[in-house]
């Protein structure tokens, strides 16, 4: 069902709002990284997962006017971890619009525990930037804590190496995940690093157990924790 805030209205997305949470996401990485890789084909990718419910896995937060301001999505991994993505336009951060965003996955996420297998522990995974750190609390707020850290390394892979990385661009780029020993580099990095055509950015992963049990025999890694399905 729908959820009213002040002035605002959350609710599932269809593929009209497409374009408009790619600008979302593009405004966010803005805010947090100075710039952003991020298409419409990416967004589409997310929705168009096998098994990916756009009606009940996905929320958007929008203003009287129709602008889109926040958005989520859950995915699943066996029904024994779940993965939600949130982010809100830093224009109107504060709101109260993440945490609405982060129990509405949660609420879907513990909907479908009683498919996960009786004696499986059930957790529910947020990824962050690492230089968001109202995010951070806010999971932390949110009974999350911090298991993991990582890097994504994105390589241009377009001929022009100098070109910025815009939205506008056909994406094609080759994302990849690197798990490193983060407390002896703390300090000694920069949460994002761009030489020639690549570019390295930092994220955390936040962990809520939604039901104690046995770990499954294989963990989750950090690329899945984006893109987990």
């Amino acid at each position: 069902m729908p959820a009213m805030l002040r002035n605002l209205l959350a609710r599932a997305p269809s593929m009209d709002d497409l374009q408009a949470v790619t600008e979302l996401r593009i405004a966010c990485e803005l805010a947090d990284y100075g710039m952003s890789d991020t298409t419409d084909q990416d967004t589409l990718s997310d929705w168009q997962r096998p098994g990916y419910n756009l009606n009940t896995d996905a929320w958007i937060v929008v203003t009287t006017d129709g602008q889109v301001v926040g958005y989520a999505s859950l995915r699943r991994c066996e029904y024994i971890s779940f993965n939600t993505f949130a982010c809100v336009h830093p224009a109107y951060r504060s709101r109260g619009i993440g945490m609405l965003l982060l129990r509405l996955a949660e609420a879907r996420a513990r909907e479908q525990i009683s498919a996960a297998p009786p004696e499986a522990r059930i957790t529910l995974k947020s990824t962050v930037s690492y230089v968001n750190e109202a995010a951070q609390q806010l999971l932390e707020r949110e009974g999350y804590a911090p298991v993991q850290d990582f890097w994504r390394l994105i390589v241009d892979l377009q001929e022009d190496p100098s070109e910025s990385l815009v939205a506008t661009r056909q994406n094609s780029n080759l994302k990849l995940d690197l798990t490193v020993d983060m407390p002896n580099l703390m300090g000694t990095m920069n949460v994002q690093q761009r030489t020639g055509i690549y570019l390295a950015r930092q994220y955390s992963i936040y962990e809520k157990e939604l039901r104690p049990g046995a770990e499954p025999p294989i963990a989750v890694g950090p690329g899945e924790a984006m893109a987990c399905m």
